[in-house]
């Protein structure tokens, strides 16, 4: 077996990764100790990680490290460049320190490779841990330090705290004052915004800039520095500077905030202005991102031909499911054909998810195999004795409250990683992935805890039978009424997929709607020989149906549903300004646009539309 060592890499902060050399320093050191030792090594490269407060779950390499650990003839030897390079943290270190006792990790630290920390001797085990004990407590130290330093250096008077100097600003003495080759390009930000100018427009104006630059990059403006620049009150003369701790149970509590002034680049009566605008842009894209997840299709509709999705389009006056022929190119990794599609005509989307949300429910009410699983598994009555069902009824409530809890960590997780990405102490990238993650364990602790709450219900009703029927049906009409995204979870739950023809002939769609088990049409039926179980009932089986539901969509004529009395007196009245007052195509669109009357497609008039309106309403009146 070719034995192998396992070399874990950190630096705390961006200027030791980037500066010199800790990281580099740290490969060469490790190298040079597998190396030595004769051993082929496995690198695990954490780059930058804060040095405050790292759980293991938010480190992926670290996880990767325990991975290998744990496989079978894995790595059982590690090296780092200091204690605190496994965790700085009681509960950081207890975890990761269980999984090299359980495997028999020996661990070489720093330049010293001729004796390892052998963790299954006691005395090595006590003497790593205190020095990972005093290593925790020497960066604790050193954290607070900075801090009181920053503190301290504000309450003189000072106002740059260090790090990135903010563009318009230069560094004198400590304190900020205005750069005078910067601050003008900070101000045509503000003022290029508050005229209605785009940030991508601004990035562009900023990028054909030759005698400045961005602090952070060589590559451009960033969208994102431009509208936090936007937000910055330090252009108005105003910062706030806070120290915060964490407490035990997550949450962060402030221990002194400290106002600082720094010189005014921009008006605050600019910055009022563009701030306000910025608002209300964004709560216009959150209504229209909300309005893009509303349908309950989306995802789930493909055509039947060339295999696309159809994407939800919310109009003004008209949602629906795009055509083929709409599809975005851009959002779509191969080519497709879908110039013969005989899909030419959309689906409305509140219509087709009305129906289609109906008709699965209908299928799943009358599922045999469904009702039969439920009652089983849901509302079958317990026969233990009191005693005993007591006992279940306690320890299921017990998982309950685990369960919420495990739930409630996993939310609070997702929280803290969105905020480690916004404050930069971790990558997006890493950060996404993780939340992935978590919302996968969310979706299972979920379904956990709706068992558990079934299972409690059971143990509750236990003295008797339920009636099981009525509670299933209770629970489906529950779904119509719950929010879209339970429903969304509702139908991708039993659907598959549901492939889309349309019928030009008929001028109707076709939905084939594909359920992920066949429960359109199963059987119940009693055992032919009459055979009883053991309690005494007659034996039964459920036959299989079919895993498909054809549902017919025929297109709906909206101009027909208008309001008959109003579409008789927009008839009337264009009648009259045409044959009995003469008036021009061009003059009727004029008043009628002027009394705020729409088309019956809800849209202005012009030539071409009363044109085409007239000449079918014409067609209608009777000839005298």
């Amino acid at each position: 077996m070719n034995e192998k060592i396992g070399l874990l890499y950190r630096v705390s902060t961006q200027p030791q990764e980037t500066d010199g050399g800790s990281l580099d320093v740290q490969k060469e050191m490790g190298r040079r100790i597998s190396k030595n030792l004769g051993l082929s090594y496995m690198e695990f490269n954490e780059g930058v990680q804060s040095s405050y407060n790292i759980e293991v779950n938010l480190r992926p390499k670290l996880v990767e490290l325990l991975n290998e650990i744990q496989k079978k003839d894995g790595l059982r030897k590690v090296w780092v460049f200091n204690t605190d390079r496994l965790g700085r943290t009681s509960q950081s270190w207890y975890s990761i320190l269980k999984v090299f006792l359980d495997f028999g990790v020996q661990i070489y630290i720093g330049e010293d490779f001729n004796k390892p920390y052998d963790l299954t001797n006691s005395v090595d085990k006590l003497v790593i841990g205190v020095l990972s004990l005093i290593s925790q407590y020497d960066n604790e130290l050193r954290r607070l330090r900075s801090i009181i330093g920053k503190r301290n250096s504000l309450r003189t008077g000072n106002t740059y705290l260090g790090s990135t100097i903010p563009f318009g600003y230069s560094v004198r003495n400590k304190r900020l004052i205005e750069n005078t080759d910067e601050s003008e390009y900070v101000n045509d930000i503000f003022r290029m915004y508050d005229e209605g100018k785009s940030t991508k427009s601004i990035k562009m104006y900023l990028d054909k800039q030759l005698d400045i630059k961005p602090r952070r990059t060589e590559f451009g403006w960033n969208l994102g520095t431009i509208q936090k620049m936007m937000r910055n009150t330090l252009y108005v003369g105003e910062q706030e500077w806070a120290w915060k701790e964490k407490l035990p149970n997550g949450e962060e509590q402030i221990v002194e905030t400290i106002k600082i002034k720094t010189p005014a680049l921009v008006e605050k009566s600019l910055w009022d202005r563009v701030n306000t605008k910025m608002d209300l842009h964004l709560r216009k894209v959150h209504r229209k991102k909300t309005n893009n997840e509303s349908s309950l299709l989306k995802g789930i509709l493909k055509c039947n031909k060339c295999g696309l999705t159809l994407n939800d389009r919310y109009r003004e006056s008209n949602h629906y499911y795009g055509r083929c022929t709409e599809y975005k190119w851009k959002y779509n990794g191969a080519k497709f054909n879908s110039s013969s599609c005989d899909i030419s005509k959309s689906l409305r989307i509140e219509e087709t998810d009305e129906k289609v949300l109906d008709t699965v429910i209908e299928v799943i009410g009358e599922s045999s195999k469904l009702r039969e699983e439920y009652k089983i598994k849901n509302l079958s009555p317990k026969w233990e004795n009191e005693k005993e069902n007591k006992k279940n009824l306690s320890r299921t409530k017990k998982y309950l409250r685990e369960k919420k809890k495990e739930l409630e960590n996993c939310e609070n997780e997702i929280v803290q990683i969105e905020f480690e990405i916004r404050t930069g102490s971790s990558s997006v990238s890493i950060g996404e992935k993780l939340k992935i993650k978590f919302h996968e364990t969310i979706e299972h602790l979920n379904k956990e805890i709706e068992r558990l709450e079934a299972e409690l219900k059971v143990y509750s009703n236990s003295k008797g039978w339920v009636n099981w029927i009525e509670n299933m049906a209770k629970g489906l009409d529950k779904v119509k009424s719950s929010s879209n995204e339970s429903k969304k979870v509702f139908l991708n739950k039993h659907i598959r997929e549901i492939e889309v023809v349309y019928d030009d002939k008929i001028k109707s769609h076709r939905l084939d709607i594909r359920f992920k088990y066949p429960i359109v049409g199963d059987i119940f039926q009693y055992a032919k020989s009459g055979e009883k179980d053991n309690k005494g009932f007659k034996k039964y089986e459920i036959s299989d149906g079919s895993t498909n539901k054809v549902l017919e969509m025929p297109l709906v004529n909206y101009r027909k549903k208008q309001n008959e009395k109003e579409r008789s007196k927009l008839n009337d009245l264009i009648i009259e300004l045409r044959e009995k007052k003469g008036f021009s195509l061009q003059q009727i669109c004029n008043d009628l646009n002027g009394m705020n009357l729409k088309t019956p497609t809800k849209k202005k008039w012009d030539k071409p539309k009363l044109s085409s309106y007239y000449k079918n309403l014409k067609e209608q009146i009777p000839k005298k």
